[in-house]
């Protein structure tokens, strides 16, 4: 057993591919990492990574519940990877909180699972904040390992763009050295939204479906997004600023026009300052 992880079960996989995601940055609106678990619903975990080998605790705190007067759970901060079976192929699915510590020894380690289980492609999927508007679907960018890699309908990134790091991108550096394809799929979403965006996941998982040829029911996402749209339109109804600032931007997109490397890069420095 790796001292990173331990695995619980070894399934016959169809024709794996792994979809990751990781909490913290880079997951605004907790888009990658709310897709990974819409994918994990009916999922069984097959992989635990040891949480004291990757989290400081006193950063990423585990959450105590208390109920009348009573502890009753703690969660702790921790990665875990599933096994979804849908009828075209199998995914495995890993989600949870970034790793404090070890990240090149970790994504070593997820790379040697993925050889493990016959893993040939890896999709990373998170999010950035961007200035679009939330009244039409978030832009997908794509990056890859290789041009042939890409969809027909994929938006690549091909602006020359230096930010700050994430471990799943050393997770796909790893995976690259051991010979595996690896695709990074990242929503653009309203910089103004600072709650989950489900329309962020939604987009994301509408990329890997038809990425990977799957027939994903994504209704509950679907539901989900409309509902927040309609709750920030309220919340915006009866501040003529905020309208307008909503309208500039749908300009742009209706425009077609796409954040540009600086752009991107300075509204990520301003997330940042934020975390």
């Amino acid at each position: 057993m790796d001292d990173l992880y331990e695995i619980s079960s070894e399934p016959k996989l169809r024709d794996p591919v792994l979809i990751l995601a990781l909490s913290g940055w880079v997951d605004a609106g907790s888009s990658g990492t709310g897709a990974a678990e819409y994918l994990t619903d009916e999922g069984t975990q097959i992989v635990r990574f040891d949480r004291d080998s990757l989290f400081d605790y006193r950063s990423n705190r585990p959450v105590v519940s208390f109920r009348q007067g009573q502890m009753t759970e703690i969660k702790w901060p921790g990665i875990t990877v599933f096994r979804s079976e849908l009828p075209e192929r199998d995914l495995l699915v890993m989600v949870g909180s970034e790793p404090d510590f070890r990240w090149q020894a970790f994504a070593s380690s997820v790379a040697d699972l993925m050889q493990h289980f016959g893993v040939d492609l890896i999709i990373t999927i998170g999010a950035v904040p961007a200035a679009v508007p939330h009244t039409y679907p978030p832009p997908v960018m794509m990056t890859a390992s290789s041009d042939e890699l890409a969809g027909a309908d994929d938006v690549a990134l091909d602006d020359d763009l230096d930010v700050p790091g994430a471990a799943v991108n050393v997770v796909a550096e790893a995976a690259v050295q051991r010979g595996m394809g690896t695709i990074g799929y990242w929503a653009q979403i309203p910089h103004y939204v600072n709650e989950s965006y489900p329309a962020g996941s939604l987009a994301l998982l509408q990329r890997i479906a038809v990425r990977l040829d799957l027939d994903l029911d994504l209704s509950e996402l679907v539901e989900a997004s409309n509902e927040q749209v309609a709750k920030i339109n309220d919340a915006i109804a009866a501040r003529p600023e905020s309208q307008a600032h909503v309208r500039r931007l749908e300009v742009l997109a209706e425009e077609g026009k796409l954040v540009t490397g600086d752009e991107l890069a300075t509204e990520i420095e301003n997330f940042l300052r934020d975390e």
